[in-house]
This record gives C-alpha cells, structure tokens and sequence, in this order.
C-alpha cells in the first residue's frame, strides 16, 4: 500500500468529527480495526433491516440491528423510501433494577455512534451504570447506515484529492490562496450535489430535525416512553434540537461540551474559538508546573516556555523540516506545527506531551525522534485498495448536516474578510482552520427538505436536562453552554474546572458520580456546582488512587479510557 503524509485545512475541516485514539485520528476504518483487534468482523449489510429491531448477536457480547425509518418525514405516503439506521448496542448487566436504553452520539456532524459504541461503549457504560443499556447508532448518511452520502467514488479518490491543498493557511490578504480554498470547497459541494441523486438523495433528508426525530423513533420501538441520551460535542446540537422538538419526550438527557444550537442553525461557527487561545497556553502553564522531569520545554516561567515554542514555529515557517525517513517521508511546517497543537487542545493530557517532544526534536535536529513522531505530526493517509468489513469508512456526512441546518449563505468577500478577522483575533492559532466552515457552507447547494426553524428552547420538559462543561473548551466555550442553560426550565449545569473537549478531556470522579445520580435518580447538582478534574497534563495525577474506593477506582478506570477517545468537533 502506498502512503500519502498529508497537513490540509481540508483534511481539518471537511469531515467534521472523528474520535481520536492518538493526537490525530487514522481513517474510521482504520479506527474500527485497531479497536476491534480481538473481536470478530461483523457484517452490517447481513442484517436485513425491518421496520422492528430485531436483535442480532454481534461483536461477541454485544447487538446489533438495522431499522428502517422513513426517509422524509414529511411525506403522507408511508409506504414511500427508507432509511436503514444501523444500531448496536451493550445489554445492561443488571436486569433486576433494569432502568432502559441510553442512545449516545460522538458528534462531527458525521461521527459514527456503532463507532464510538465499539471503542468507549464499555467505559460509559461503567460511569451511567449497570442497568442501562447504551446504545450507539448511525445518523441517517453515516457509517454503517444506508444510504450514505459518499461525493467521492472511493476513499483513495477522496485522499488524493485532500493532498493537493498545500502548506499555507488560509488567509483573506491573500487574493490568490482564499480564491484556492473558495474554489476546493466548490468542487467539493458541485461533486457531492451531482453524486448525490438529486431530489430523492440521501444528502435532502439528513437533517438534525429528521436525525432527532429517528432517536424518537428509536426510543418508541425499544418500547420506552421517553429518551435517554448522552451526546458529545455536536450531540449537544442534536440534543438541543431533540429536547426542543419533543420536550415531553425528554427521560435522561445530557449534552457535554456545548456548542449554541442558535450559532449552529445560522451557520456562523463563530462562537466556538473564544477560550481556544486559553487552552493552548494551558500547555505552558501545566508545562511550567509539572517542572523539567516532566516536561522538556521547561523554563523559569509560563511566558518564557510560550517564547521558546513559537521561535521554533517561527523557525520552521522560514525554514521547513525535512523528515526524509518518516513512512512516508514528511516535511514539517508551521501549519502542520499550528495544526498539531490545534488539535491537542482538544485532550491536553494525552496529547501534549507529544507536542512537547516535537518541539525538542525540532530544537536538537534528532531526526531519529521526528521519524518515530512523524504519525502525529502529520495525519498519515493510507490508500487501500480494497474496503474490508465492516464497511464503516469515511463519507461526506458534515456539510450536509451542517450546511443544510444552516441558514443559506453566499460569499461576500468585504464580510468574509471581517468574518475572518473576527475569528482570528479570538483564536489567532484556530482561526485559519476553522474559518474554513464558513467558506463550506457558502459552496453548499444542496438544501433539506425538512429543516427545524422552531425555538431551540423548551421552558418545561418532561425531566430536566442535564449540561457537562469544562471550563475551558478549545471549541464549545462556557458561554455558549450558559446561553443554552436559560433556554431550557430547570437545567441544570455541572463545570468542570479543565481545559479540554468535553467533560471526558480530563478524568474527574466528581463528575462521573453526578452522571450516575443524574442517570439513575434523576439528581441534578447543586447550583453553582464544580468539579475538579484528577489529573492534569504533565503534572499527572493530582487525586489519591490509592485512597479512592472499589467504586470510585472503576469510575476512574473507565473515564481513563474515555479520555482516550475525545471528540474532535470540526476538526
């Protein structure tokens, strides 16, 4: 198999979320795979779908379905097309206190849930507790669910073309780069709006609206009244909207790591980056912290270790680093740099140090530690040449979702340039990366035939919703979770003083027992409640396992393999 290093915006920003086993994340398939690398292949296209869920053994210990649900909802005709939602779920351990089904979401959009079953399903079982099911579905288009949304005839295609972008960033004083990018996310929306089938194609029906209306759907034919529901990143979107549209309906309902649906819905993605700056300057403070056992940039202050790491970026924007050896070869610069850093804001203990230990390379040319880095340095591409079970690959999912909840947009250059500047004073790092979201939506042709325009607010539900923050979230800040709290009567709110991705970006006991009293006994915290994260970067743990009970060490065994698979929003 040959291989392609790539660093584009495109490769960034194009296909939303992917949860992440390392800094960066392989191809979906490539994820699957490695996570299931003791467990049976399983054939999604065996089951044949029904309008019931009929269960059927899968992965060992674990089911699987795929139900059919209508295509448009807004259709009279009920016998017209379908969608098959692939399903797959862990059975609750304890049957004599059985409490029901917990749907959980990854995010992007796009991100698949049978996906994240497979690699977290086990750990966020342990933390909502052992009479729930929890079950990971497939958003209509995505993954394992049929028909999906593919604008490229293979993935092999997709990544050849994902390699053509080039090392710059995005930039508006550029006349000639922004008319690149312009034109790249053209090709992109022409390609998928004639791939796609026209009126009847996929890419019309994949909606948040329709998406939460299958989890009704779904809920109602596991013979449950109301929906349980735990969602990441853009799941907070879908929880927003399923909580708006069917506020009676609401059973358990968390959204963790909040983006504001209103922000959402008028395609700005310009609330998101306001405490991404924040986040990353929390590597030289805990870098400073931890001291230089631990962290090899280390200097007298936070300050100066902040000098240190961008004289190197300012280095290798003058001079790029050849990595002749790395498989396969690769060539370092300041956006690959920006872009690493980026995206370890989004699970700073894991990621950081990896950060680190490139910099230092960088300092002492040890072209033998670039090689080893070199995968998560540059997202490395692999061009298979044939697709393998389960045929969960990477599709074209986010700007149909996105873009089409989205309020129509069209490019106009003095407003994108105040748009672009706007976002980079927030988020001079991010910026030029997310920016691009924008630019997605106005090249986007393809409109949904059903598109929620009701409030995104409910002043009564059915239950209270319950909302995970971190207090410094390099893509969802705290503002936004605060403005979505007064839309909803009796929310309540849970901070996690940490920097981070949502509230699994930092293991806190504190906030997994809260999950648990809010999933079985329907508890909210108190007012004014937050909890403190157990461990930090570089620093390490900062609780006493040791002193941690039975119960509180398998809580914090679980959230330490969540804090492995922290969704990438947008990334």
């Amino acid at each position: 198999m040959a291989k392609i290093a790539i660093i584009t915006v495109a490769a960034a920003v194009s296909v939303g979320l992917h949860l992440v086993n390392d800094l960066y994340a392989p191809e979906p398939e490539v994820l699957y795979h490695t996570a299931h690398a003791s467990a049976p292949e399983f054939d999604w296209h065996s089951l044949e779908p029904s309008t019931e869920i009929k269960w059927t053994s899968c992965y060992n210990d674990q089911k699987c379905a795929r139900l059919l649900l209508p295509l448009d909802y807004l259709s009279e005709d009920l016998s017209g097309p379908t969608t098959a939602i692939a399903l797959r779920m862990i059975p609750a351990r304890d049957r004599t206190n059985y409490r029901g089904t917990v749907l959980i979401n990854p995010g992007g959009p796009g991100g698949s849930g049978t996906d994240l079953l497979a690699r977290a399903g086990k750990n966020i079982s342990t933390i909502v507790g052992d009479s729930f099911d929890v079950l990971g579905f497939d958003p209509r288009g995505v993954g394992a669910s049929i028909p999906t949304l593919n604008c490229f005839s293979s993935k092999g295609q997709r990544d050849i073309w994902l390699t053509q972008e080039g090392h710059q960033f995005l930039n508006t004083s550029d006349e000639a780069l922004l008319g690149l990018y312009r034109a790249r996310q053209r090709v992109v929306g022409d390609r998928c709006a004639e791939s796609d089938g026209g009126e009847e194609g996929i890419a019309r029906f994949m909606s948040t609206a329709s998406v939460a209306t299958d989890m009704l759907k779904i809920t109602e034919k596991l013979g449950q009244e109301k929906l349980h529901y735990w969602g990441f990143s853009y799941g907070t979107i879908l929880g927003q909207y399923f909580t708006a549209m069917y506020p009676d309906k609401v059973g358990r309902v968390i959204i963790d790591g909040v983006y504001d649906a209103y922000n959402y819905r008028g395609a700005l993605w310009n609330s998101n980056l306001l405490d991404n700056e924040a986040v990353i300057n929390s590597l030289f403070t805990y870098c400073h912290e931890a001291g230089p056992l631990k962290c090899a940039l280390y200097e007298s202050s936070p300050g100066k270790i902040r000098e240190r790491y961008y004289r190197v970026l300012d280095r290798v924007e003058r001079d790029p680093i050849p990595v002749p050896h790395a498989e396969p070869p690769l060539l370092i610069t300041r956006k690959a740099l920006v872009n690493q850093i980026f995206r370890a804001a989004y699970k700073p203990i894991n990621t950081y140090g990896t950060v680190v230990d490139t910099i230092r390379a960088i300092e002492t040319a040890n072209q033998t530690a670039l090689t080893a880095l070199a995968p998560k340095i540059v997202d490395p591409t692999e061009c298979a040449c044939r697709t393998e079970l389960p045929q969960i690959v990477e599709n074209d999912a986010f700007s149909a979702i996105a873009c089409g909840d989205g309020e129509e947009r069209t490019y106009d250059p003095e407003a994108y340039k105040a748009y672009y500047a706007d976002l980079t004073s927030d988020a001079p790092n991010a910026g030029p990366f997310w920016a691009v979201h924008f630019l997605q939506c106005t090249e986007w042709s393809v409109r949904p035939k059903w598109r929620y325009t009701g409030p995104l607010a409910a002043a009564n539900t059915s239950h209270p919703i319950l909302i995970l923050q971190p207090k410094f979230d390099p893509v969802c800040p705290l503002r936004d979770a605060l403005a979505v709290r007064e839309r909803y009567g009796g929310a309540g709110l849970l901070v996690q003083n940490s920097y981070g991705h949502c509230s699994m970006s930092a293991p806190s006991v504190c906030t997994a027992k809260h999950v648990r009293a809010y999933m079985e006994d329907g508890r909210l915290p108190e007012e004014g409640t937050v909890c403190e994260p157990d461990e930090l970067p570089f620093v390490g743990q900062v609780s006493d396992a040791r002193a941690m009970s039975g119960e509180d060490a398998t809580l914090s065994e679980a959230l330490r393999g969540l804090s492995e698979v922290v969704p990438m929003f947008g990334a």
